[in-house]
């Protein structure tokens, strides 16, 4: 079970936690917080959702072959489009942040910054190439590294913090972390990858989806407190080069460990999900499938100019809410029309997963209008 915890907090921890204290300090640090509470509830239900949505179902595919075989064969040709520019996105940010940070965590000996999005990248393939089973175990490793980074920062963080910088807020800027915090918690590609790991032993997985999910919650939630407290309306996009001239060199370096493990597992899982949409649910030959999760991604990077937080914003608001909307729609269909008896199963009131698709579709709306 704890292998499938840990894959699926090292999906949720990935770019997006970089992007929460900056979203705070634009909008506030108890808006910020409300976000996160809010979500907390709303992804742990809608990652348990797509869990039941595959225990429902003998055949095993991705999402996009669910909404397939559910929905026909030109709703799984919507999904696969979302998904596709969605995960691109998501691995375009990732190689974003993971070059800067393997930048500054070795001081720049390798030149530019576009030979360290290679030096990433490389790494990455060579484990979205060779699959899932040289991962699972270091997952736990790699978490075990988060925790205690995180813990490290907060220690050195709190003689420095500013109470008064937790008491301003923008309500103008009221919405910007909504997209950032989606992005920051969804963790739906992880599920499949729970469900291998966790196989013969499933009726544990709704517990292990609970503790996936809220774990990144407390994780952020200490990670905003302590760099806001330091930094106020200095922080950072990338939350930790602010923090520089305050705690030094070492939290800077730590930092930056910090952000590679983070920043590698969601790439390496979003690779993996990516690969295996197209070999299993389009049957696209599997070295074809590979060599187009590979090279797309750096391809996006080496010509992309702009900043990861637009990137997160958009993919979290438009693509995470739509791929959310596809989980509930196959969700309430599979109820009727599963094929296979649950290890556990969810009973909401009717009007819950209809008003989560509600709520994401204004999401969606209000960031494609404003």
């Amino acid at each position: 079970m704890w292998y499938g915890v840990a894959t699926l907090v090292g999906t949720i921890i990935g770019v997006g936690i970089f992007g929460l204290p900056y979203a705070a300090a634009r909008s506030g640090f108890f808006v910020q917080l409300s976000y996160l509470g809010i979500f907390a509830i709303i992804f742990t239900l809608l990652h348990l959702m797509f869990g039941e949505v595959m225990l429902r179902t003998t055949q095993r595919y991705r999402l996009s072959g669910y909404i397939g075989l559910y929905f026909g064969e030109g709703a799984k040709k919507i999904i696969l489009a979302i998904t596709i520019i969605s995960f691109f996105g998501g691995m375009l940010a990732y190689i974003l942040v993971g070059g800067s940070f393997l930048r500054a965590l070795t001081g720049g000996i390798f030149g530019s910054l576009s030979a360290y999005y290679i030096i990433f990248w490389a790494a990455m393939s060579i484990v979205v190439a060779l699959g899932l089973s040289m991962i699972k175990r270091a997952e736990i490793v790699m978490l075990a590294f988060m925790i205690a980074i995180v813990a490290l920062i907060f220690f050195f963080s709190i003689p420095h913090v500013q109470w008064d910088y937790f008491m301003k807020n923008n309500w103008g800027d009221i919405f910007f972390p909504y997209g950032i915090t989606m992005f920051a918690l969804a963790g739906v590609s992880a599920i499949p990858a729970v469900r291998e790991i966790m196989r013969g032993d499933e009726r544990k997985m709704k517990k292990a989806i609970i503790m996936g999910t809220l774990i990144p919650v407390a994780l952020y939630t200490v990670f905003v407190f302590a760099v806001l407290g330091v930094a106020g309306s200095a922080t950072s996009e990338d939350a930790f080069s602010g923090l520089h001239g305050i705690l030094g060199a070492f939290v800077e370096s730590a930092g930056a460990v910090f952000g590679i493990l983070a920043v590698a597992t969601s790439y390496i899982i979003f690779g993996l999900y990516l690969r295996d949409t197209l070999w299993y649910d389009f049957n696209i030959p599997r070295k074809v499938a590979i060599g187009v999760v590979v090279m797309a991604p750096i391809m996006m990077a080496l010509a992309y100019p702009g900043s990861y937080i637009a990137v997160i914003g958009f993919l979290g608001a438009v693509g995470g809410g739509l791929e959310a909307m596809f989980v509930i729609a196959a969700f309430i269909r599979v109820k009727r029309k599963g094929d296979r008896v649950p290890e556990y199963a969810l009973s909401l009131p009717v009007l819950v997963p209809y008003s989560l698709i509600l709520l994401f579709a204004l999401g969606i709306g209000y960031t494609l209008l404003v």
